[in-house]
């Protein structure tokens, strides 16, 4: 008897976690963090990344308007009567997550005004957000976010139209929206790590009172960030990038080397900006 084994679907998210492990640890159990977590962080330092965070909020906004201003959405609905959310075509869940991620961090950006104000962390009312040191990481993430909804030059439907033409579109003209995608699921899921791993950290400290910033990080911000809820939202855009990578390879058919050539050519789009987000990320933090 003879017996047969599947091989497993490809991952990106999964291959791209696993590119550069000690990046993403500096990124993600950084001194900042563990600071946080000793209730050790002081008030000014708190403060100051704050403000920078709120500068990555605005990007962060900016970009998921370019992503959403570039997605082609369907002209036709799947002939299903009740269709859940695996039989929507990917453009149409990545709207819903954008909408959804929009409307979490204009959440959070209130969050910050409101717990800033009662922990008297920062005045932001009081303060030009554009006048505030920034922190080295900030600049590298805005670049990102800058680039999001965007074709590089000389790639794209217009320079295969002119080019060769005929025949199937480019690989880099599939999933048009991967590199965006994928910069919105990295930072969402460095941050996710980060403060899981600062929660971790965590001593008891019922209320916090003794901490630095007063207990706001261990009261309000951490438990938000490090959440069920939080690791659910960014896991859904992770299954959503594994899917539709997943059916680009699978539509060469069976033949092992078109896959390979297929995943060679999604893994060139977007490994270096994972490495440059794991750059930007490790430098968000403030120098402790």
């Amino acid at each position: 008897m003879t017996s047969s084994t599947t091989a497993a679907p490809f991952s990106l998210t999964k291959h791209l976690l696993s590119l550069e492990p000690e990046e993403f640890k500096a990124a993600t159990q950084h001194p900042f963090l563990l600071a946080a977590a000793k209730g050790t962080l002081p008030k000014d330092v708190l403060s100051h990344w704050l403000v920078n965070d709120r500068l990555y909020i605005h990007a962060y906004i900016r970009a998921a308007g370019q992503l959403l201003a570039s997605l082609e959405l369907p002209k036709h609905l799947p002939g299903v009567e009740q269709p859940g959310e695996e039989d929507e075509a990917f453009e149409v869940r990545l709207v819903d997550w954008l909408i959804e991620a929009l409307g979490a961090v204009r959440r959070e950006e209130r969050m910050f005004l409101e717990v800033g104000g009662r922990y008297e962390l920062v005045d932001f009312v009081g303060v030009n957000s554009r006048e505030v040191g920034r922190v080295k990481g900030l600049g590298v993430i805005e670049g990102l976010f800058r680039d999001v909804g965007r074709k590089e030059k000389g790639k794209g439907l217009g320079s295969w139209l002119l080019g060769a033409g005929g025949g199937e579109l480019p690989v880099s003209e599939k999933i048009p929206w991967l590199e965006g995608a994928v910069t919105f699921w990295g930072t969402e899921r460095v941050y996710l790590e980060a403060w899981s791993w600062a929660r971790g950290q965590q001593e008891e400290r019922p209320n916090g009172k003794e901490d630095e910033d007063g207990g706001a990080l261990r009261r309000e911000f951490i438990p938000n960030w490090s959440s069920d809820e939080f690791r659910g939202f960014v896991e859904r855009l992770g299954v959503l990038i594994d899917q539709a990578v997943e059916r680009e390879i699978g539509m060469v058919g069976e033949d092992g080397q078109k896959q390979e050539e297929v995943k060679k050519e999604i893994l060139g789009r977007v490994e270096g900006k994972w490495r440059t987000l794991l750059e930007g990320e490790k430098g968000f933090w403030p120098d402790m």
